[in-house]
Parts: structure tokens; C-alpha cells; sequence
């Protein structure tokens, strides 16, 4: 299995920004994607603008690999059983009654309490 690494430049990142007011008072503000990216300011802008400049200043250090799985080496593992039950009327009845069911606009089977 030959496996193949591609370093690329960093052009484009679009990240969450989560940001909690704490009982104290103070705001924290972390980056979803980088959850260990995080940070306590005094109000909501000071927190937002010292995650972006801590968190550009992480990205500097960070180098972004694409990796091509070879899939095809693990075809033949998985594949033997790709479309076993195609002519099975049992397993086609199985999966229309549950394709009924996703599609069922009827929730009284539901227990509202369980939402509450």
C-alpha cells in the first residue's frame, strides 16, 4: 500500500467562533474547530479580536496535508458483500417499512415528554 501525502499553502479558513459570557462577568471565546483555541476577555469584542490575533498567530505554525486513501486496497475486504441482499424480499420489505416510517408525518408513537 503505497501511501501518498501532498502539502498545500493555506489559502481559505472558515471557522466557528463560540462565545460565552461567564458569571463573572468576563466573555470567553473559543474557535470550534480548534477547541484547545481559546480565550477570556474583560467584554465580547476584546474576546473576539484576541482569539483572531491568538489564532493567527497559531495558523502560522500549522501546515495543511491532503491525503489520498487508497480505498481501492481496501475494496475487496468490504466489497464481497456489496449488494448481498438486492433479491432477498424479506430485507426489501424490511427496508420498505422503514423507509415508511422515516417518511411518516405521524408522531403519536412519540412521547412528548421525552422532548421536554
Amino acid at each position: 500500500m503505497t501511501i501518498k501525502f501532498e502539502s498545500q499553502p493555506l489559502t481559505h479558513l472558515k471557522v466557528t467562533l463560540l462565545l460565552e459570557t461567564l458569571t463573572t462577568g468576563k466573555v470567553a471565546a473559543s474557535v470550534f474547530e480548534f477547541p484547545s483555541c481559546r480565550v477570556e476577555a474583560d467584554n465580547r469584542d476584546n474576546a473576539i479580536a484576541q482569539l483572531q490575533k491568538n489564532f493567527l498567530e497559531r495558523l502560522q505554525q500549522i501546515e495543511a496535508i491532503s491525503w489520498d486513501v487508497p480505498v481501492d486496497d481496501l475494496a475487496p475486504d468490504w466489497m464481497q458483500f456489496a449488494g448481498v441482499f438486492k433479491d432477498d424480499l424479506d430485507f426489501q420489505a424490511i427496508m420498505e417499512t422503514i423507509r415508511n416510517e422515516r417518511l411518516s408525518t405521524d408522531d403519536t408513537e412519540v412521547d412528548p415528554s421525552y422532548y421536554q
